[in-house]
């Protein structure tokens, strides 16, 4: 009976994250201002307050990244495993001992700007299409020049997919042809997870190879291999391809129950992720830790 941390990724995001264990938690309060201060812009007031910027990605990802430690740092929950949804992946290294806290706001911060100044393409939700009809549809669609590609598997009926943003219209257009139910664009800045990232994946590369990567005290499934890894230069490695690899979520989930997980409970803002793996296995008991009320149920409990 082992338990895993998931950590949400990018949408999970809202006015007000994180500011009630700010002002509620010693813990939560500490783990914040480290965050704060290796940032070179006012993150704090992107959190606490209605601020516009706080849904552009070079904003989002550092909020997520920070929302999710200050709630481990305000429990002190450990996992037995960590999970983390595409930037999720980072505050799970950080928990696993993989990053210091301060390397993992430098990186989570470079790949948000990265990943904000990639241009062109798009991404679109797929509700209830078989994942072999759509990778097919995305083939038939993809040329040598333009393609078009799965980017986050995030349940056995719900698939990203993201691209030349023509071709995510032309998917849009045929898909329900092809067995889809919905088909969502989403208000992204970039195609995410697709071959359009490789200018900013080469940028990251470079970054990240300067920072130093530990062994995990406990094992990272990671988004691209969907197994548990524990050796830092794979590690390393893996982050970088994420860039343009799909999310394998579902398979994430499937690893975690091989690994004997029975619990999994998701730290930061929102429950996206207790949906998805209840859709993927309803074994696993789940549960969330969001606001200063869930960290008191929780200590309390």
């Amino acid at each position: 009976m082992k338990k895993l941390i998931l950590f949400p990724g990018q949408g999970a995001q809202y006015s007000g994250m994180a500011k009630d264990i700010y002002e509620n938690s010693p813990e939560g309060r500490t783990l914040l201002d480290e965050v704060f201060m290796n940032v070179d812009f006012d993150l704090k007031s992107i959190m606490f307050e209605d601020d516009a910027r706080l849904n552009q990605t070079e904003y989002t990802q550092p909020a997520l990244f920070a929302h999710s430690l200050a709630v481990l740092a305000a429990t002190g929950i450990k996992g037995d495993i960590v999970l983390g949804h595409s930037l999720g992946e980072l505050p799970a290294l950080v928990h696993a001992g993989v990053l210091s806290v301060r390397d993992g706001v430098r990186i989570v911060a470079k790949r948000g700007e990265l990943m904000a100044g990639s241009e062109g393409g798009g991404m679109a939700a797929v509700i209830g299409m078989e994942r072999e009809a759509l990778e097919a549809l995305c083939a038939s669609l993809s040329d040598d020049t333009r393609r078009i590609q799965p980017a986050n598997i995030n349940a056995p009926d719900q698939i990203v997919v993201s691209g030349d943003r023509g071709l995510i219209e032309s998917f849009t257009a045929e898909a329900k042809s092809h067995g889809a139910r919905k088909v969502m664009p989403l208000n992204v800045s970039g195609a995410f997870h697709s071959y359009l990232m490789e200018p900013a994946q080469q940028a990251f590369r470079d970054f990240v190879s300067g920072i130093e990567f530990n062994a995990p005290v406990i094992p990272v499934i990671q988004n691209v291999s969907a197994k548990p890894e524990t050796d830092p230069e794979t590690i390393r490695a893996q982050l970088i391809d994420q860039l343009t690899h799909p999310v394998r979520f579902v398979e994430c989930v499937e690893a975690a129950v091989e690994q004997g997980v029975t619990e999994a409970v998701e730290v930061g803002p929102k429950k996206v992720l207790n949906g998805l793996v209840r859709k993927i296995d309803r074994s696993i008991k789940t549960s969330n830790i969001d606001t200063m009320e869930q960290v008191k149920e929780f200590n309390n409990g």
